[in-house]
């Protein structure tokens, strides 16, 4: 982290940051201990406490256990888990997810809407904002309690600048999806892509806390993916799902053959599945109603998953070889196929990495499942409003 010597304003903004940073990591902790752990003087940590108490980011919660030498009991502090809140949106094709989160990210109301047919701008706008307030008030929540707003959004978004450049599954172009919300709402308000959104929620609430490498990877009726670099997200757009991995005359939506996305995601199960069983009702089989079908017994279905997850085992071990990440976590619906996915992914990777990498590389489902977004987005929305990771990354 560089710092800007002679910046009086950045340096108590910095500490501001890393004091709130602190105080969320560790849940409860005294004034002496974030004197100790950050470095800081007394003056400066009492002076920025004192201050976040009376903005209610913060609160006193009781008396801690006094030191081996005995002397007066430390006074606590935690976040505030009863004054200030931010919204998180996930804005998916078929579903849309809203939640309202309290500094410690907990969701105390979660609302779920079908997402209208016409995916216009305009009309996704108008269905958000206008169950925004509903959320609101079903929560019990004042308006000016609400500090910030996230979303997650799939397509290529360009977060610094709130701008998602494209979207092929709304067929949108440069939309400043963050000015519109701020405009409309009057909150501040951050966009980012669903996986990195995605991500963010597994290293809050799932099974990535504490991991600094991580591979994250999305798989809907396409693919998605993000890394985690030495704790922070990498914001650079990933496109793991349209990867080269066979020769094979597969046809993928990117208009090459052969890719990831057109061997593993949940369209290309139910390209298999629609090809083999031929449904005599002319009714279209989900990847869902396949993985039903291979949880029942039906050793073609079955086969189906095998041949998915053997593909993305194979190409996972890539990843892993060249990145070496602490964990890849395999998210999104067609995850939610548990080990009928996982087993054949594991079983690949093993065969096709080496030892260190097999010992220390941890293959993971998410814990979030189709609520990852939505927990990443509240999380999203704390990280830039709240907590300013920007500027403890600066």
């Amino acid at each position: 982290m560089a710092i800007r010597t002679g910046d009086p304003e950045f340096a108590r903004k910095l500490n501001r940051a890393l004091i709130l940073e602190l105080i969320r990591k560790k849940d409860q902790i005294s004034r002496a201990d974030i004197t100790k752990e950050l470095k800081l003087s007394k003056v400066t940590v009492s002076s920025i406490v004192n201050e976040l108490i009376q903005e209610k980011l913060i609160s006193e919660i009781g008396e801690g256990v006094s030191n081996s030498r005995g002397g007066r009991k430390p006074i606590l502090i935690s976040l505030n888990n009863t004054h200030k809140y931010v919204i998180g949106v996930d804005i998916g094709t078929t579903n849309t997810v809203l939640a309202i989160g309290n500094l410690k990210g907990v969701l105390i109301k979660i609302k779920r809407i079908k997402t209208v047919k016409n995916r216009s701008v305009n009309n996704i706008v108008n269905q958000v904002t206008s169950h925004i307030p509903k959320i609101i008030e079903e929560s019990k929540v004042n308006n000016d309690e609400i500090l910030a707003l996230g979303m997650s959004v799939a397509g290529t978004v360009i977060k610094q600048k709130g701008l998602i450049s494209f979207s092929p599954d709304f067929n949108w172009k440069n939309v400043q999806i963050s000015k519109i919300f701020q405009e409309i709402m009057k909150l501040s308000t951050v966009a980012d892509n669903c996986t990195r959104v995605m991500t963010l929620g597994e290293i809050w609430f799932g099974k990535a806390k504490k991991m600094k490498n991580i591979f994250y990877v999305n798989i809907g009726y396409g693919i998605g993916s993000a890394m985690v670099i030495n704790g922070r997200i990498y914001n650079e757009h990933s496109e793991f799902g349209h990867s080269f991995l066979t020769t094979k005359k597969i046809l993928c939506s990117c208009g090459n053959y052969g890719c990831v996305e057109a061997l593993t995601s949940g369209h290309a199960i139910e390209r298999q599945a629609n090809e083999i069983f031929k449904d005599k009702k002319k009714e279209w089989i989900t990847a869902q109603g396949v993985a039903e079908m291979a949880q029942n017994g039906n050793e073609k279905a079955i086969k189906i998953y095998n041949e998915i997850g053997r593909y993305l085992g194979r190409a996972i071990s890539v990843i892993a070889s060249t990145f070496n990440p602490e964990m890849i976590i395999i998210g999104g619906g067609v995850a939610l196929a548990g080990d009928l996915l996982l087993n054949p992914i594991k079983k690949e990777f093993n065969i096709h990495v080496i030892e260190d990498i097999k010992r220390n590389t941890k293959l993971e489902l998410s814990a979030l499942g189709l609520d990852a977004a939505v927990y990443g987005a509240v999380a999203l929305a704390l990280n830039e409003y709240v907590f300013k990771q920007e500027i403890i990354s600066y």
